[in-house]
């Protein structure tokens, strides 16, 4: 097939079967095909499709509809396309424009007709060229005509050609908007001077280079409204941005530079007799601004030359270098135009001027200069136009036929919604409403698509039938769908409020699981059911708004992915690659060294940090002393002239000389010792051993000094510092992985809980890929460049310019890579992160941005409150800093409301004052373009969801001094519900004109909202309204009382029993009868007490009628929600009667209007279902707080420990206010008080030192290294727990052979009891033991489920030695009090440990034997494992609990060595006031058993003993528990402390004592000493009995 030939066929519609020109004269050119918007068929006659289906006459033989190529491609019963896709498929060659909504199908039609097109043999595949924005979509949109294509050559519909048989099938093309770019520059770049090996630049190069452009310019400076320059930053954000600006739209920066200074000259010529004042008035704001912009629009002048001759690129150069090269050369438009026969324009609503101006230029028409019109269809929807802040413009789809002109102008569109339900569809139509408005600062060209054009979506239950229609409401009942308003009274509460529904989600999926499965394993024939989570997201505008939604979601549980995030070089893993990089390069870099020795590897506490800093002090102070001695040696010199200066006796005087000219050198540049002390210096210095073996520091040291372990840490880790210095010259890469090595990062990543060992590794990879990217492009970006007054150059010009080097760092290659890093956590967000496949069951977090094109079941979006601009206020161009490029010079102009574009408009104001007024009138058109654009950001967001659409909102954000209002979107929703009443012909009802009767507008009274609306009589001002507070004070001054309980029409009860007693106005006034009427007659006694009297009375009132608001509030809010949209009139006035309320009058002719309307027939087209699905479903805070004019969140303060140990992280505490953190910092201090503080958790991240530990201890006795050496003592003052050194193995071979073989058998055997894991029943709630130990309650309250698994599946353990000891030693302290066991009257002795279930239907329990353990209660041993005394390090195997394998139990121990560890724990004990005869005279008893039920269950244990005392108030009891390990961190306490609450509980009721007249303690003989831990010193106290009921419920649930 050729382009050249005549008209084959004079009948568009027609075939000619006896004509066949084959590839002769009879073909056509495609702008022949658009000419006659016909395509052409093989054998040389026209066709359209259009005509075809009018007369099916004219079908040529073997032609496939696009039905025919649905059925061919999904089957008979498969999916077929609407009609509107069809006539998309079957369109004309002439140029179309498709307006595709969302989830409309659009790419799948796309697909089609690639596929109809090459079917037919209209083309060949790869004649079609398609063009989207993403590489995603790119990728999804090939695969797709691949698949499709593939099943066509399958048919043999495609017979391949000669060329194809050589050298492979071809497809189409398919790429984004910038590689079709990039192949053109690439291909045709030297044109224009751009080499085909040009470097791309990323955001955080481009800074780089256009901050030195600003560090070397020498030219005017750009000013602030005080006349002073503004930052670097800003003048480096400027630049860049207007550069992008002016590459967007086409723009040389010499056009801007000629357009300022007209402008300039015209507001110079406006007359402004007015005096000068200090403040800056708007018409010289608007000067200083153009001003500006002149110097910005240089500088990016001088930016150009630095890059082309740097032979650098960004990607705005790339689109206008390619918009250039289209224009330029006639030749490349052939080109490109014989080579895509066909054009596909994806997502065309995200064009910017360059890339419409680029496409147009290659394919459209243009009727002056002779060029036709190609066959070009471009898709998108306006309402989905959000990229504006990336230079697309929102008014390109409308001009799309001005482009790319025809005779055949017919937009197409579709609007069937595959995706949404009806409610959903409703709610984001009406969001969407506006943007139909066409403001009047548009000024569209005739011919131009209008916004009013664009139809709504409409559900799909539209194709079975007309809306009404029984098949119609049948299909649509089950799509109804469901959205929800909620108003919260704070962000943090909004994020728990989110977490916790979406926790009830999933938990409901469980639930329906669980049903499906007990209806299969009943055999009711049901096919095995899968449990489905259901796929949930979050959006939200920023990342800031996720993250505390992200850390209630894991607090809970829940996994989250937050996608799309920046941030990599925040991760802690590459944060410590970066910190060794910056110890390596930079010796002032003291920060990211102490990072790195306080970290997991090192382990330096702060005792030995602070001696670090000890040290580096004296170093300094002992160069300063040698500097001052050489200094007096030369002075000495130079006065007495003399060659020998070493023999000259040092003078007191010279000395002093010295030290003035030293601290001369030094002013200026550190102002004590302290700025210029080096860490990095110290560690590389550190102490030498003297012949004894001890550290050498000097006789002149008075510091602190080091703890021998840290001594041996820090020598290490400068040894293995100086053996990395080493490879600094070596490859980026490698350097990396020998500095991830040695840090043991890769152990580390592999043991992280949660994450699998190549996923764990993520954003390591991701950061070394990083790092190979900047090694490809540093070396290109080096040039010299040369700065004089007509700015920077590449080239030598000026004689007087001075000569820099421009370079992409610095000259030291790491620390070029590491300036690089810094300025991309600020440009590029800190990169992104490692890339993860997403998980199906994770709940997704994202910017609504990054949503697009995705769909799930439940979207929520919270915070929509405060500014929808992100905190700017919205300006036109004159008046804003933020706008780079003048609207006038935009190529997309017409669509922004650009104001004065010439200097004639300018300078026919006669007054400057008249200037200003006009553009403070014409504000608010910048506004109103700001606002669709979030409109539009709105209505994505909302489209995303299938079934539901939770939207949200609050009060207060963190610490802000006024409520939050809401946004607009949450108001028009809510006008909603109005609708039905006032007619959905009538205008919305305004807010203000429902507060006649507040309670007659429940849906505004139940959310609470505080709005924040325009004041007519001033626009600049707001109005601001309080619904709840207004509705509270009408009740109290209508003195309304709720008597008895009130049923609403839908059944819904408002109950005064929750009511306080309502206010006594009787005693009021018999109050007031006992006082004089005549206030002056009143003495102040009786003033006061009357005054007094009235207080209480209106305390009281106010009380009530607040009350009465949360008691009415949702109870009207269900009802009013519940009633059908007809009859919504009807029940508010029935429930205003029922409740003796009076009816206002608008509801009473709105209920007027109702009873007219039920008498009137139907109109075509109502559907009651779809007038049923309003989206409103109201939820909200009811409480009087909620209300209050002050922030409750004002003043709070988050605190952490430090040091902490970085394997555990800290435990991050919220306090209410700095007087708060004050007196629980003294109460903790003082008096070890930690209950009653004004805290709670903020966050408090799991710990992976079990994990790590356990990897360690595996590695080491893989390699065959000996016994493990546990309980290496924590440098200085860091945390008291055993920290493994770890040693990497670098020799695969090292590891025995038996053990890899046994390794592989446990992989083996672990695959194996995971897939029957999977295979087996699921834990019923009733499989719950009816006893359970305290220990094994402990357990329970830590891992539920793994305990109830454990309990239904009792497996022996091995026989623990920590459990020996334990006993032995409990028998030891026994025998001490000389007081025998009680007998245990409930159970059989040492059934503490038994683990027996009476599993359901089981005729008796079955029975475990006791472990020997018994008085060593697992809890206890748990604990002993942080033990860190050196001369106990044997008794490290405490640390496992007994009813758990562990590696210790692998060796067996001398019966000697058991009986010495004994024996030293009896010692510790005796030597204790423990064992002093004054507590051996209050001893009560010992092993004392206890038992009670809690929700069912009977919890038993042994209380070790029990002590009777006696103070001034009675009887008082001690309750002790004896520990054989060390005292453990707090953070432990918190599962230990269940035990304590288990005993006070059980024997206050056995003895019927007061629990307050009970204490209890742990005591740990382990450590280094004897530690008590009270019940009063435990977090948050002993549990109560509620709370222990709470854990068994919890394990009930499985």
């Amino acid at each position: 097939m050729t382009d050249s030939g005549a008209h084959g066929a004079t009948n568009p519609g027609a075939t000619n079967s006896g004509a066949n020109p084959g590839p002769g004269t009879g073909m056509l050119t495609p702008a022949q095909w658009c000419e006659h918007n016909s395509w052409q068929l093989p054998n040389g006659a026209l066709f359209s499709a259009e005509a075809a289906a009018n007369n099916p006459e004219l079908k040529p033989a073997g032609y496939r509809s696009a039905l025919d190529i649905a059925e061919m491609l999904n089957g008979a019963d498969g999916k077929k396309p609407t009609p509107e896709q069809i006539r998309m498929i079957e369109a004309g060659p002439a140029p179309t424009l498709v307006i595709a909504g969302a989830g409309s199908g659009k790419t799948a039609t796309m697909v089609d007709r690639v596929i109809w097109l090459v079917d037919n043999g209209f083309v060949r595949p790869e004649e079609v060229l398609g063009v989207t924005f993403t590489r995603k979509a790119a990728t999804e949109l090939r695969s797709r005509m691949r698949a499709g294509l593939n099943t066509l050559r399958r048919s043999r519909r495609i017979a391949p050609t000669d060329e194809e048989l050589r050298e492979g099938i071809a497809d189409p093309t398919v790429l984004t908007y910038h590689s079709y770019a990039n192949n053109l520059v690439k291909e045709y770049g030297l044109r224009l001077g751009v080499e085909q090996d040009a470097q791309m630049l990323g955001d955080a190069q481009k800074w780089q280079l256009a901050a030195q452009i600003v560090q070397y310019w020498e030219g005017e400076l750009p000013l602030d409204q005080d006349g002073v320059p503004v930052s670097a930053a800003t003048m480096i954000n400027q630049l860049l941005q207007l550069s992008d600006e002016c590459a967007e739209h086409l723009v040389e920066p010499q056009e801007v530079i000629d357009f300022c200074t007209e402008q300039l000259a015209a507001y110079a010529a406006v007359p402004d007799p007015r005096r000068a004042t200090k403040t800056e008035r708007d018409i010289q704001k608007v000067q200083r601004l153009l001003r500006n912009r002149r110097v910005y629009a240089r500088m990016a002048m001088s930016y150009a030359r630095v890059k082309a001759r740097m032979q650098v690129l960004d990607f705005g150069d790339l689109m206008r270098f390619a918009a250039r090269i289209a224009e330029a050369d006639p030749a490349i438009r052939e080109g490109e135009r014989a080579r895509f026969k066909v054009v596909l324009l994806d997502e065309f609503q995200d064009t910017s001027h360059a890339q419409m101006s680029l496409f147009s230029s290659i394919y459209g028409a243009d009727e002056a200069a002779g060029i036709p019109a190609h066959p070009v269809m471009a898709v998108g929807d306006p309402k989905q136009s959000i990229y504006g802040f990336r230079g697309a413009s929102d008014g390109q789809m409308f001009s799309f036929y001005r482009h790319f002109p025809t005779e055949h102008a017919q937009p197409l569109f579709l609007s069937i919604a595959w995706r949404n339900d009806i409610s959903v569809l409703n709610a984001a139509n009406h969001v969407a409403e506006k943007l139909k408005e066409v403001p009047e600062w548009v000024r569209a060209a005739d011919g131009d698509i209008t916004a009013a054009q664009v139809p709504d979506l409409r559900p799909r239950c539209a194709l079975v039938g007309e809306p009404g229609s029984p098949a119609f409401e049948q299909v649509a009942a089950g799509m109804v769908g469901r959205v929800d308003l909620t108003y919260h009274d704070s962000d943090r509460e909004e994020a728990v409020a989110i977490a916790e529904r979406i926790a009830a989600m999933r938990a409901q999926a469980v639930r329906e699981y669980e049903r499906a499965y007990a209806a299969h394993r009943s055999g009711d024939g049901s096919v095995r059911p899968r449990l489905q989570m259901p796929e949930i997201a979050v959006l939200a505008r920023v990342h800031g708004q996720l993250d505390p939604i992200r850390v209630e979601c894991e607090r809970l549980g829940i996994p989250v992915q937050q996608v799309g995030l920046g941030g990599l070089l925040s991760q802690p893993e590459v944060v410590d690659l970066v910190s060794a990089l910056r110890v390596l390069a930079d010796p002032n870099r003291s920060d990211a060294l102490a990072r790195l020795l306080t970290g997991a590897r090192w382990r330096l506490g702060a005792a030995d940090m602070l001696a670090l800093g000890d040290w580096a002090q004296s170093l300094v102070r002992e160069r300063e002393r040698a500097l001052r001695e050489q200094m007096a040696l030369r002075m000495l010199a130079e006065a007495e002239d003399t060659d020998n200066a070493e023999d000259i006796r040092l003078e007191a005087e010279h000395l002093r000389a010295a030290q003035e000219r030293l601290d001369e050198t030094l002013k200026g540049a550190v102002e004590d010792s302290s700025g210029y002390a080096s860490l990095i210096e110290a560690v590389e210095n550190l102490p030498q051993d003297g012949a004894d073996g001890e550290p050498l520091y000097g006789e002149q040291y008075r510091g602190r000094r080091f703890s021998p372990a840290a001594l041996e840490r820090l020598r290490a880790f400068a040894e293995q510092m100086r053996v990395l210095r080493a490879g600094l010259s070596e490859d980026l890469g490698t350097l990396l992985y020998e500095i991830e090595r040695t840090m043991l990062l890769d152990i580390e990543l592999a043991v992280r809980p949660g994450t699998d060992p190549l996923g764990s590794r993520a954003n390591l990879d991701a950061f070394h890929e990083v790092a190979a990217a900047y090694g490809v492009s540093a070396p290109r970006i080096n040039a010299m460049i040369y700065a004089g007054s007509d700015g920077v150059s590449a080239e030598e010009g000026d004689p007087g310019a001075r000569r820099f080097l421009l370079s992409s760092g610095g000259v030291s290659y790491v620390m070029g890579f590491l300036a690089w890093l810094e300025r991309a956590d600020n440009e590029e967000k800190g990169l992104a992160l490692g890339t993860v496949e997403p998980d199906p069951n994770a709940v997704q977090l994202m910017t609504m941005h990054a949503a697009k094109g995705l769909e799930w079941d439940h979207v929520l979006l919270p915070g929509l409150c405060g500014s929808a601009t992100g905190g700017q206020t919205p300006n036109l161009w004159q008046m804003s800093a933020n706008t780079a490029l003048p609207w006038p010079l935009r190529g997309d102009r017409e669509y922004l409301p650009s104001l004065l574009e010439t200097a004639e408009e300018i300078t026919a104001f006669e007054k400057a004052k008249d200037l200003e007024d006009y553009l403070a009138e014409h504000k608010d058109d910048a506004t109103e373009h700001t606002g669709m654009e979030d409109r539009r950001l709105m209505y994505v967001a909302m489209t995303r969801a299938r079934n539901l659409l939770a939207m949200s909102a609050y009060r207060w954000k963190s610490t802000a001094a006024t409520p939050q209002p809401v946004q607009p979107f949450w108001e028009e929703l809510l006008e909603m519900l109005f609708n039905p009443l006032v007619g959905l012909d009538a205008p919305s009802v305004h807010l203000p004109e429902t507060m006649d009767a507040p309670w007659a507008a429940p849906q505004l009274v139940g959310m609470g909202l505080s709005y924040t609306m325009p004041n007519p009589a001033d626009k600049r001002k707001k109005v601001h309204l309080n619904h709840v507070r207004r509705w509270a004070e009408q009740l109290a001054e209508s003195k309304y009382r709720l008597i008895e309980p009130v049923t609403l029409v839908h059944g819904t009860v408002v109950d005064p029993a929750n009511l306080p007693l309502a206010p006594d106005e009787a005693a009021l006034l018999e109050e007031l009868e006992r006082y004089p009427l005549d206030a002056d007659e009143l003495t102040p006694e009786q003033a006061e007490a009357r005054a007094g009297a009235q207080a209480t009375y209106v305390e009281q009132v106010q009380r009530y009628a607040w009350a009465l608001v949360e008691v009415m509030a949702p109870a009207l809010a269900q009802d009013w929600q519940l009633a059908a949209p007809h009859t919504r009139a009807r029940t508010v006035a029935e429930n205003c009667s029922r409740l003796n309320l009076p009816v206002p009058e608008w509801i009473i002719e709105a209920t007027e209007r109702e009873k007219w309307r039920e008498t009137q027939p139907l109109e075509p087209g109502y559907s009651p279902t779809v007038a049923a699905a309003l989206p409103i479903e109201v939820r909200g805070q009811f409480a009087q707080k909620n209300y209050e004019d002050r922030n409750p969140n004002l003043g709070a303060v988050l605190t952490a420990m430090w040091p902490f140990d970085p394997l555990e992280r800290p435990v991050i505490w919220r306090w209410a206010s700095d007087d708060a953190l004050n007196r629980g910092t003294e109460a903790v201090l003082r008096r070890g008080q930690h209950e009653q503080l004004e805290r709670e958790i903020a966050i408090n991240s799991s710990s992976r030192r079990e994990a790590v530990e356990r990897a360690a201890l595996a590695v080491e006795l893989a390699a065959g290294e000996g016994d493990p050496q546990q309980g290496a003592e924590v440098a200085g003052e860091s945390a008291n727990h055993p920290s493994p050194a770890v040693s990497a193995v670098h020799d695969e071979s090292a590891i025995p052979e038996s053990l890899r073989q046994q390794a592989v058998d446990w992989e083996r055997e672990a695959d194996l009891l995971l897939l029957m894991m999977g295979q087996t029943d699921p834990v019923l709630s009733d499989q719950l033991p009816g006893h359970l130990s305290a220990s094994t309650f402990i357990r329970l309250s830590e891992d539920p489920q793994g305990t109830v698994h454990q309990l239904m599946r009792p497996v022996p353990q091995c026989p623990s030695r920590a459990a020996t000891i334990g006993t032995a030693v409990h028998a030891l302290i026994e025998e001490h009090f000389g007081v025998a066991s009680s007998a245990d009257p409930l159970e059989a002795p040492d059934a503490e440990d038994t683990v027996g279930v009476d599993l359901p239907g089981s005729a008796a329990a079955s029975a475990a034997s006791a472990s020997p353990a018994d008085s060593a209660d697992p809890a206890e041993l748990a604990d002993s494992s942080d033990s860190a005394d050196p001369a106990d390090l044997q008794e490290q195997a405490l640390g496992e609990s007994s009813d758990e394998f562990t590696f210790e139990d692998a060796y067996e121990e001398s019966e000697s060595e058991l009986e010495a560890s004994v024996q030293r724990l009896w010692e510790r004990f005796a030597n204790s006031e423990w064992g002093s005869d004054e507590w051996k005279e209050r001893i009560w008893a010992v092993e004392y058993p206890v038992e009670t039920h809690v929700e069912g269950v009977s919890l038993r244990g042994r209380i070790d003993a029990v002590f009777r005392t006696e103070d001034e108030d009675g009887e008082r009891w001690v309750l002790v528990d004896w520990k054989s390990g060390s005292r453990p961190k707090m953070a432990t306490m918190q599962s230990r402390r269940f035990q304590l609450g288990l005993y006070r509980i059980a024997f206050s009721r056995i003895m019927g004592v007061d629990p307050e007249r009970i204490s209890t303690v742990f005591v740990y003989l382990g450590g280094k000493g004897v530690a008590e831990v009270w019940d009063h010193q435990i977090r948050g106290g002993l549990p109560t009995e509620a709370q222990l009921a709470k854990v068994i419920r919890e394990a009930r649930k499985g």
